[in-house]
Formats: structure tokens, sequence, C-alpha cells
């Protein structure tokens, strides 16, 4: 009994040691964490193994019949020549179409006079051989297409290069908050957050030089036009916390 007694004073003595340091510094305060928040850039150049042709054929007239025939001829006579060429079934795209009635409102008396139906077909090819692009372009304008924007060239290692871009951006924040810490004396800690920007897609690198040369019996496409597909650019930004501690 006495001692069971005596274990339990120890224990309630204990209890009240642990509680009286506790409450022995009220005002005491946990040392505040220091940190730098450094930003980091990082890009990556690849040479494109693709594009993307977005063209499309435009016609007006008074008759929707007669303007609708003019441009699914023009829209079939195409997609011959592109497969022709060596465009898959999958690779090509027809299925944009708009049809819209137009009017001239200049007539200083007021009303509006009928001028006909405007109709388009868009069509979207991706060529996957860059040597083609030029003859793709011609053909497309041969075949009766008023309508022909930029390529936009890709690669099929998108999110590879991204990510490697992601990589030298992480790489960049370290190497600028090391030298922070380095000129001010203090010791760099392990990264506490990261933020990196979110990007759908790849900005665009330099757009693709195209200019019209004479035609010539033995040139391609690519030697007509003079097109010329130069590289594309994979960025990505990111923002780094580091903890900070003493030398």
């Amino acid at each position: 009994m006495n001692a069971s007694l005596a274990s339990l004073k120890s224990a309630v003595a204990l209890c009240l040691l642990c509680v009286g340091a506790v409450q022995a510094d009220p005002h005491e305060r946990a040392p505040e964490r220091r940190a730098v928040t450094v930003s980091g850039q990082g890009e990556v150049s690849a040479a494109p193994d693709r594009a993307r042709l977005s063209m499309a054929v435009e016609e007006t007239s008074p008759d929707l019949k007669a303007a609708q025939t003019k441009v699914n001829g023009v829209v079939r006579t195409y997609l011959a020549q592109a497969k022709a060429l060596g465009a898959k079934d999958e690779d090509i795209s027809t299925a944009g179409l708009s049809i819209n009635a137009e009017y001239d409102y200049s007539n200083p008396k007021g009303g509006r006079k009928f001028l006909g139906y405007h109709v388009t077909r868009s069509i979207e090819v991706v060529v996957r051989d860059l040597d083609k692009i030029g003859d793709y372009l011609q053909r497309a304008t041969d075949a009766g297409i008023n309508n022909v924007s930029n390529p936009q060239l890709e690669s099929s290692k998108a999110d590879e290069l991204q990510r490697q871009a992601l990589a030298k951006a992480a790489l960049d924040a370290q190497a600028k908050a090391r030298v922070l810490a380095d000129t001010l004396g203090v010791k760099l800690g392990a990264v506490h957050t990261i933020s990196a920007s979110a990007e759908a897609a790849p900005p665009p690198g330099p757009q693709p030089r195209m200019m019209m040369m004479a035609k010539a019996a033995d040139a391609g496409g690519n030697d007509q036009m003079g097109f010329a597909a130069g590289e594309i650019r994979f960025t990505t930004s990111l923002v780094a916390e580091f903890d900070l501690g003493t030398p």
C-alpha cells in the first residue's frame, strides 16, 4: 500500500512539474520562420515534326444552292489532292460550315438590300511531313481555297518538352535563392512551397517564313514558296519559397 501511494504521489508531482513548465513563460513565442521567395523561368527549343493547316473556302451568291455547290466542289477537290500527298482520314477535318445572309445597309433612305448567302467551309489538315507543307498550300489555292492561315508548327513530344522546361525553371529558382542566401550570409534551407504556371499549350515560336518564288519544274512546294520551319519554344515559369536558416 505504501509503495502504491508513493508511485501515485510521484506521478502527480511530475504532472504538476509539466504544467508549471508550460506556464512558466506564457509570453514566450516560437521563433519566426525566415524565407525567401523567388521566380524561375525555363525554356526548351525543338524542331517541329508536324504542322496544322487551317483554311477555308468562301462563296457568296444570291442562290444558296449554287453557293453550297461551289464550296463543296472545292472541298472535294482539295481532299483528293491532300490524300494524294499522303494525308490520312484522321488527319483531315472538314466539319466546319457556316451560312449567313448578307445585306447592304448603306441606303441613306433606310432599309436593307439583300446581297446573297455567304457560305464558308473550313478545312483543317495535320501535315506530318514538313517537306510537303508548300505542296499542301499550293494545291489548296489551285483547288480554289481562298482563305489560308499561317501553318501552326507543333511537336509530338510537346508534353515531354514542357516538363523539361519546368525542370529548368525549378533549377533557375533554386539558383536565384542560393545567390540571395549566400549574399546575405544565411543558410538556404529546403523548398517550402512551389507554384507553377499552368499553360494549356506552349506559346508560339517564330512564325514559319514563307514567300512566293518563281515556279521551277524540279522544285518542291517548300522551295517554290520559300518555306522555312525554324524552331518552336516551350516555356514555363514558377514561384518558389525556400526556408532560410542561420549561417
